[in-house]
């Protein structure tokens, strides 16, 4: 199984770095989000946190020879041990892209676990009734909130095509997605499909009242102490939940924090703990490969390689947006990669990342 499509931004209309598409900035922003300084992490150093300098300078070196990473950060024993900028400096924030999805996971789980979600069971047309009619492929009276989450939704994607024409300012986005016919059952395959987390959003939003801004800011920046700096809506105004988010790399390693605990962090618990393992836990009919990651597998909106000690989750995004989280050495690594740049590149700058990643910091 290739995984090298799965990292592309969500849809073409939104792929601001690659050719031939608009950039964010055609969609509507909101310029108002609660703003935060990055969080201030205790500071430490590699030798202190008995990691090994020798391979640690060894890939920082990797690390400054290839251009294109623009940030690489290291947190381990609750540390900043490395904090790297390529021209620039730590207030800058980053389009994250598809690492956008593993917050919506964190921000389904906290929905059940407040009674605003029933379950993972709980039927996607249920908050979309106008669209159960006699036209409606059986199938999709099926879909659950975990066949979303999971990306077996069946519905028929490729996520490398150009899906403009599909997704206007003259459509529902929302609609449109679950009006895309089926290639398989629900649950049947996994099928890298971005439109289905849109449609994870647009429920959190339907089901609590409020934006699915209003939600993460109350129930998950807030306690995390992160701020967002830009989230890109649809035509209709709902927030992205596949790509459109944009963070500083040291925010992106506080939630990188909060999963390396539990979903606990400053003695509140953010994230429910069982959802965080249930989000670990294998949903993939196989393992895949990709670059020097032999097991890679999918959970809830994460990705996971079970690799005996050196076992990583990550958060993964266009380009090299990365967030990984390995609990055995209690250590977060986030990684930020140029994504002005094809699909193809963007394939070749990712699978270097977590070479360097594996060979130098696990």
């Amino acid at each position: 199984m290739s995984l090298r499509t799965s990292f592309v931004i969500v849809l073409a209309i939104v792929l601001g770095g690659c050719q031939g598409n608009p950039a964010t900035s055609d969609l509507p922003t909101d310029p108002q989000f609660t703003y935060r300084p990055p969080f201030p992490w205790p500071i430490s150093d590699p030798l202190s946190q008995e990691m090994d300098t020798s391979r640690v300078s060894a890939g920082l070196r990797e690390i400054k020879n290839n251009s294109f990473i623009l940030s690489f950060l290291v947190v381990r024993n609750d540390s900043l041990v490395i904090e790297y900028y390529n021209r620039l400096q730590m207030e800058n924030d980053f389009d994250i892209h598809s690492a956008s999805k593993s917050f919506i996971s964190a921000l389904v789980g906290i929905a059940i676990e407040k009674g605003v979600l029933s379950s993972t069971g709980q039927k996607i047309l249920s908050f979309f009734p106008e669209l159960d009619t006699t036209n409606l492929d059986p199938r999709k009276r099926d879909w659950t909130l975990e066949h979303f989450l999971t990306m077996k939704s069946g519905i028929d994607w490729v996520e490398t095509d150009d899906h403009t024409a599909l997704f206007t300012d003259k459509v529902n986005w929302l609609t449109t997605a679950l009006e895309l016919p089926l290639a398989y059952s629900p649950g049947e395959r996994f099928v890298y499909t971005s439109p289905s987390v849109n449609v994870l959003s647009g429920i959190i939003a339907r089901a609590s009242g409020i934006s699915t801004y209003d939600f993460a800011e109350t129930y998950l920046f807030a306690p995390l102490d992160i701020s967002i700096r830009n989230w890109v809506r649809d035509p209709q105004g709902v927030y992205l939940g596949g790509t459109g988010m944009s963070f500083t790399p040291r925010d992106l390693a506080r939630f990188g924090q909060l999963y390396l605990h539990n979903g606990l962090l400053d003695g509140k618990q953010i994230v429910p703990s069982d959802w965080i393992q249930q989000s670990l836990l294998l949903r993939n009919q196989q393992n895949g490969t990709w670059g020097a990651f032999s097991t890679v597998n999918y959970g809830y909106l994460w990705w996971n390689n079970y690799d005996s000690r050196d076992s990583v989750f990550m958060a993964a995004g266009f380009g090299g947006q990365f967030i990984f989280v390995v609990p055995a050495q209690n250590m977060v690594i986030v990684t930020i990669g140029d994504d002005d740049v094809t699909i193809d590149q963007a394939d070749v700058d990712e699978t270097t990342i977590i070479g360097i990643v594996k060979q130098y910091f696990l």
